[in-house]
């Protein structure tokens, strides 16, 4: 039976790991939230560094001598978080894994397990976080839609024809702007937003994945 000196052993025991126990709960909230924000600021990084070496990738291929006047800079050391996919790259490939799957180019799938094909199929995500950079990619490709389920993507295999449709929309839009010019320079504005689309579209899908293309031949 314990004596009166071994139960207030015990509760002072209890009290001191009570006590220990709420401060690391405290500690553990507040790096946890440090994590979270080093995590979001992290996540806005890559996403602006994604935007500039799109931007440089469009110019070098609409005007490949401006690589001449000011040639990139050799990148440091093999190994590191800036080898691999980066930009538009990502989504070329990652599209590219889902065309060559055995279930067919439409067949939903998690972006886990697509991030996990594009590693299998030999591709590496340059960045601190690869999968949330792959995440942030497949995101903005103009032929990448999320379904119903959470994490859950699917190619849209009718986003070129309905590009398509669409510039013809802002065509006519267009021509009926005549003397509005903050409307034209807005419908000028949306025209390359869609044809930049559409000629990523064009170049990820071949015109065999062309859903409408394959009704129409059908």
């Amino acid at each position: 039976m314990p004596t009166n000196a071994s139960r207030s052993s015990s509760s002072r025991l209890a009290r001191a790991a009570g006590a220990e126990r709420m401060a690391l709960l405290r500690e553990r909230d507040k790096l946890t939230r440090r994590r979270d924000a080093a995590a979001a600021q992290l996540a806005g990084i890559e996403d602006q560094l994604s935007d500039v070496e799109e931007r440089l990738e469009l110019i070098d291929r609409l005007v490949p001598e401006a690589a001449n006047v000011h040639p990139l800079p050799a990148r440091g050391g093999g190994g590191g978080a800036g080898d691999g996919l980066k930009g538009s790259a990502i989504r070329r490939a990652a599209i590219g894994v889902l065309l060559a799957r055995p279930a067919g180019p439409a067949e939903p799938i998690h972006y886990k397990d697509w991030f996990r094909e594009l590693e299998a199929a030999g591709h590496r995500v340059a960045g601190k976080d690869p999968l949330a950079v792959f995440l942030t990619q497949i995101s903005r490709s103009p032929v990448v839609r999320r379904t119903t389920v959470s994490g859950v993507y699917e190619l849209d295999l009718d986003a070129p024809a309905q590009l398509r449709a669409r510039l013809d929309r802002l065509h006519a839009r267009l021509a009926e702007q005549s003397s509005d010019r903050a409307e034209r320079e807005r419908v000028l504005a949306e025209l390359a937003v869609a044809e930049r689309a559409l000629d990523e579209a064009e170049r990820a899908l071949p015109r065999g994945d062309d859903a409408t293309d394959r009704r129409a031949t059908g």
